[in-house]
């Protein structure tokens, strides 16, 4: 039941109109690089990532679900990724290397978060100086579907905002997602 569930959402992710392709372009990963994957599912993205990171490269599957996180970690020994290390999300929050994550992924996350500018804030300790956080997130939209059922969208304005409010610039923003929004965001530099 919990592969097919993984196995559901790396299905989704991959599908043509979520255009998987078109985002790992718009990242420009380096060789090397750093990522936090946020809410990593059943690892789609996190397993792109690592490859185009390189075994130099990093790779953090964070979620709240154990069972998802055993799957990754199943898939990554079975495929010799090295560089992907899972991390449960616990009652304590996040636990990453301070300062380690060059990137910072969240995709259709931060309609889940209760109080979005505290763990934007808290998230900034594990950015490297210069890093980034990716935040793409369903759009409201005007038909009448699962996503506005369960309420599992949110207003870009609102992410814009809430992330200055945290302390983030906007570095960049793309508008090929037809169902979602596509912020880029630097922490402010403190002076």
């Amino acid at each position: 039941m919990l592969f097919n569930r993984a196995e559901m959402l790396n299905r989704r992710a991959r599908h043509p109109k979520f255009k998987a392709d078109e985002i790992i372009g718009a990242l420009n990963l380096q060789k090397g690089a750093v990522i936090a994957d946020i809410g990593s599912g059943g690892g789609y993205f996190t397993m792109r990532f690592a490859e185009a990171v390189g075994p130099e490269g990093k790779v953090y599957a964070v979620d709240v679900n154990a069972k998802l996180l055993a799957y990754i970690e199943n898939y990554a020994k079975e495929n010799r990724m090295t560089n992907v290390e899972t991390v449960l999300v616990g009652e304590s929050g996040l636990n990453l290397p301070e300062q380690s994550c060059s990137l910072i992924f969240l995709r259709n996350v931060f309609h889940h978060l209760n109080s979005p500018e505290r763990y934007f804030k808290a998230l900034k300790r594990f950015l490297k100086p210069g890093g980034r956080v990716i935040i793409i997130d369903y759009k409201k939209g005007t038909a009448l579907n699962l996503i506005a059922l369960m309420r599992h969208h949110v207003e870009e304005a609102f992410i814009q905002e809430t992330m200055k409010n945290a302390g983030y610039d906007l570095v960049d923003r793309y508008c090929f997602l037809p169902q979602q929004s596509f912020n880029v965001f630097q922490a402010v530099e403190e002076r």
